[in-house]
């Protein structure tokens, strides 16, 4: 009998301790996801996300990395069609049209001219336009990220997170 009681006295023990613990946590606000748009685009750009993408190309490659089993990939116009490695599609041609969704971690490259796109998620990136003004190459297209104003895209690689502007 003591036993059962000394016993039932380290379980109570533990589990208001553990109670404790759970309120001792901040309580945080869930992540929010973070947007990227890129209109009329000249460049390459790369997004490693949790989320979706869904836009169109003139002339390019899409490149889909890793995708889950469960991930939703669509292509449509794509003249050519290759496998580098067994988690690597890369999708070419002209008038290209795409959508990537997954719950998991994706990597999509786009590269071309006529790249227009949103994307909806959370992750990290890069952005590289193909502007250069001593070629007289002076619109590389425009992109808006996580809220912000449209910008001309960078002629230099510069990367970017995926997410929610912070609260004011």
């Amino acid at each position: 009998m003591r036993l059962a009681k000394a016993l039932l006295a380290v379980a109570l023990s533990a589990g208001s301790l553990a109670a404790a613990a759970v309120a001792a946590v901040p309580n945080r606000p869930p992540m929010q996801d973070g947007t990227l748009s890129v209109r009329d685009g000249r460049a390459s750009i790369v997004l490693k996300m949790k989320g979706s993408i869904i836009g169109r190309l003139a002339k390019g490659t899409v490149t889909v990395t890793d995708p889950g089993a469960d991930a939703t990939v669509i292509v449509r116009g794509a003249d050519s069609e290759r496998y580098p490695t067994e988690k690597t599609t890369v999708y070419g041609g002209k008038g290209i049209r795409f959508r990537v969704a997954d719950d998991g971690r994706v990597t999509v490259k786009v590269t071309g001219k006529g790249i227009n796109f949103s994307a909806v998620g959370r992750g990290d990136g890069w952005v590289d336009g193909w502007g250069d003004p001593a070629a007289g190459l002076f619109f590389d297209g425009a992109y808006s990220l996580n809220g912000e104003d449209y910008a001309s895209l960078p002629n230099e690689r510069m990367r970017f997170e995926l997410a929610a502007p912070a609260s004011p």
